[in-house]
């Protein structure tokens, strides 16, 4: 008798190492990049390694390219955090600055990572309110970092950033909108 909660869990073998090799790579890779762009990136952007959002979406477009159901992308999405943080913290280290697994972003992993997942899952559904609210997620994030940033930190780190956050993320919901939640889209 085969059991039918796992498959739906985590969907067959093929699905569920996909999406984990697609999460590992991106996140490992953008969470190594993150500690020397804080160095090297032109003034202008580098707040762009000191951001929340641009993690935020790498570790959601990870998880929506696995297609995974909704307990493994909450998994996902919790471990992109994780290993983001990881990989980040192993490249500082070796770039000779002090650095702790321990940290806010490790708390911070399991709401975001759960919200990930959930907002993944909600993208690819055929029910448009869920596809708004999955797409609302990251833009939330992306909007409410850049009015965070203008109005907060601007003065220490110029606007570059945060403008660029703010227009991704009303670019975004534009983008869904026209392309599945507008009268007569396809599902």
């Amino acid at each position: 008798m085969e059991y039918v909660w796992p498959r739906r869990a985590f969907g067959g073998w093929s699905v569920t190492l996909r999406s984990i090799g697609i999460v590992v790579l991106v996140t490992v890779i953008i969470g190594g990049l993150t500690s020397p762009a804080q160095q090297h990136l032109p003034e202008a952007i580098r707040s762009l390694a000191n951001a929340a959002g641009p993690w935020f979406v790498g570790v959601l477009a990870a998880v929506w390219l696995g297609r995974s159901p909704l307990v493994l992308a909450i998994l996902l999405g919790i471990a992109g955090f994780l290993l983001l943080t990881l990989s980040y913290g192993v490249v500082t280290e070796l770039r000779g600055f002090p650095w702790a697994f321990i940290n806010i972003w490790t708390i911070v992993a399991i709401p975001a990572g759960t919200t990930v997942g959930v907002a993944t899952t909600w993208l690819r559904s055929k029910r448009k309110f869920l596809v708004f609210w999955g797409a609302a997620v990251p833009a939330i994030v992306l909007i409410a970092e850049g009015i965070y940033g203008l109005v907060v930190v601007v003065a220490t780190t110029g606007p570059v950033v945060w403008i660029l956050e703010l227009v991704g993320g009303v670019a975004w919901m534009m983008w869904v909108w026209a392309r599945q939640l507008r009268p007569g889209a396809r599902p």
